[in-house]
């Protein structure tokens, strides 16, 4: 080996004077010479310690078999919890890999007893890990379907040619000394022992095809890795042609997994094209329902899967959305699916309620990060942005606004032919007013620079309710006040009370009493067939303030509201309270 170095240093001297062209060329050539010269230097010895090797890891003993069902029962656990690591571990622990060059060695070079210990050690290894997967999947614990056990049910083209890489780095590992470090990582990229895990779950749960798709899988690995290490060992020399035999015995002796190999990679390229054409359905899909969902502020297409039955298409779309759609605009977009597949669409909209929120409001500008770990913004729909701009608009009002609790839940955008309409609903103490609502307008369109946009305040009037009853005064039922007040306070409620129910067919159900500088304010809430008169407030002020020696201000919050009887006016609390009490 000495003796080649110096005419590869002049090889590549010359190589690198007549441009980069041929460098590079010489380089990539001297590189495939040396590794075939490495594999054609194997000595004698290391080969007769590799095939020992490879004979007693493709031996059948108790313990070949104990460790790899500790394999399968890790590799269970792992895809039943969907936990690549565990996964990993299983990996590193199958003996599984050892015996398929047994089986390999042993078709190169005619040994009839190495092969059948080989198979038996391999297929009989297979029946347990089946076997004790199918026992694993019948306890309680084990009725889940993960990602980690889809994954392993539908193999391509590509996982054959993973497996036929990872053969090759393992032959490889094999072969020699210096690289059989490497042998764990390339035990983890074969992924034997997982596929007959999931196999065995995938009978358990009687989910047979499944079941199959994982068995194809590890049936794939199986002849992948058999195939490049034939090839390598032939390459490297671990066979004479005298152990060979005449072209005819060779070929008699490879037909059964050559025919295997080309129909396992008829299936998997078929499995391939079948999951690139179910891909550019799914991405049609995907670009109807987002151009469709591109009006309805927030909403965001996250995920879609889809299967045929006959001429219907069932489709399952995961959105993420501050509110529900509707069932109508479900069937708009069905509509569009049916044109778009040319069959019949059966949409499934999986809402997610989630709200994206800035400083100043909620926002639906920044939907992802790209691979530059960049954020990206979506071409938000107009509509969309004048929600938005609306929305910010104002929450900025409402934030400054004084004397009143003000929430805002959400807005919407109503096109009518003169004009769009901007549906905000507000959550509130009480009605807003028209000067108010127009104030709100005003400034929304100023900020859109469209004078024909409308508002219209929906307002969901809000009931505070205690164990006190209705809050009239938040400070009577939660404030600070001292005991004399709060016993005062008591005093005014009731004798305000008993004076309201003294007129005749009027109920006070809720009597609110604090304190305001030197006086007592007062709020009752009053129902009745009537609305009281301003000289029977007043009236009730005096009175009250006479018996506890304090000065009253009352305000009567008059409601005519009543349940009616044959023979008597009821309050409606009142009889809700009956009606409950009886239930």
């Amino acid at each position: 080996m000495d003796n080649c170095r110096p005419s590869d240093a002049q090889s590549d001297k010359e190589g690198s004077g007549s441009g980069a062209a041929p460098g590079i060329f010489a380089c990539c050539r001297g590189f495939v010479t040396r590794t075939f010269m490495d594999l054609l230097s194997v000595d004698e010895c290391r080969k007769t310690e590799v095939r020992d090797d490879i004979t007693l890891g493709s031996t059948p003993k108790a313990t070949y078999y104990l460790l790899l069902s500790i394999s399968v029962l890790i590799a269970g656990f792992g895809v039943l919890t969907n936990s690549p690591a565990v996964v990993i571990g299983a990996m590193l622990v199958s003996p599984l890999m050892t015996p398929i060059f047994g089986i390999s060695l042993g078709l190169v070079r005619g040994d009839i007893a190495l092969l059948r210990k080989a198979f038996v050690a391999e297929f009989g290894g297979v029946l347990i890990a089946v076997g004790v997967a199918a026992i694993l999947g019948m306890f309680p614990f084990a009725q889940e379907v993960t990602p980690e056990m889809l994954s392993r049910t539908s193999p391509t083209l590509l996982d054959l040619l993973v497996a036929a890489l990872a053969g090759v780095a393992g032959c490889l590992a094999m072969i020699d000394a210096r690289i059989s470090p490497v042998l764990p990582g390339i035990a983890m990229a074969t992924a034997l022992t997982p596929p007959l895990a999931v196999s065995g779950l995938c009978l358990a749960f009687g989910a047979y095809e499944g079941a199959w798709g994982a068995f194809l899988l590890f049936f794939a690995n199986f002849l992948a890795i058999l195939a490049v290490s034939a090839l390598l060992f032939i390459v490297a020399g671990f066979v004479s042609r005298e152990e060979m035999g005449s072209g005819m015995a060779v070929f008699k002796r490879f037909l059964a997994p050559a025919i295997g190999l080309i129909l396992v990679t008829i299936l998997l390229t078929n499995a391939l094209v079948g999951i690139i054409a179910k891909n550019e359905t799914t991405k049609a899909i995907k670009r109807v329902l987002e151009k469709e969902l591109s009006s309805e502020r927030g909403a965001c297409v996250e995920n879609v899967i889809y299967d045929n039955k006959g001429l219907n298409v069932n489709v399952l779309a995961y959105v993420t959305t501050p509110r529900v759609l509707s069932p109508k605009k479900i069937k708009e977009m069905q509509s569009i699916l049916d044109k778009k597949l040319d069959a019949r669409a059966n949409l499934i909209m999986r809402c997610f309620i989630t709200k994206d929120i800035s400083s100043t409001g909620s926002t639906s500008g920044i939907v992802a990060r790209n691979l530059d770990g960049e954020f990206i913004s979506s071409n938000l729909h107009p509509n969309v942005k004048r929600i938005q701009i609306a929305e910010q608009v104002l929450r900025e009002m409402l934030e400054s606004y004084k004397g009143l609790y003000l929430d805002l839940d959400h807005l919407n955008l109503v096109q009518l032919p003169n004009g769009a309409v901007v549906v905000a609903s507000i959550q509130s103490g009480r009605t807003l007013t028209p000067r108010e609502v127009s104030r709100f307008e005003k400034a929304i369109q100023e900020r859109l620079g469209d004078e024909k946009v409308r508002l219209l305040i929906r307002s969901d009037d809000l009931t505070d309710v205690s164990s006190k009853g209705r809050v009239l005064y938040g400070k009577a039922h939660f404030g600070g006040l001292s005991k004399e007040e709060k016993a005062t306070g008591e005093v005014l409620e009731r004798q305000m009370r008993n004076e309201i129910r003294g007129i005749k067919n009027m109920f006070a159900p809720n009597v609110d009493a604090v304190p305001k500088g030197d006086a007592w304010s007062v709020r009752a809430e009053v129902v009745g067939p009537r609305v009281l008169r301003p000289d029977e407030v007043r009236l009730m002020e005096n009175r009250v303030g006479k018996s506890t020696g304090k000065k009253v201000d009352l305000h009567v919050w008059s409601r005519v509201e009543l349940v009616v009887t044959g023979t008597d006016y009821i309050p409606v609390e009142n009889f809700i309270k009956e009606q409950v009490d009886k239930n």
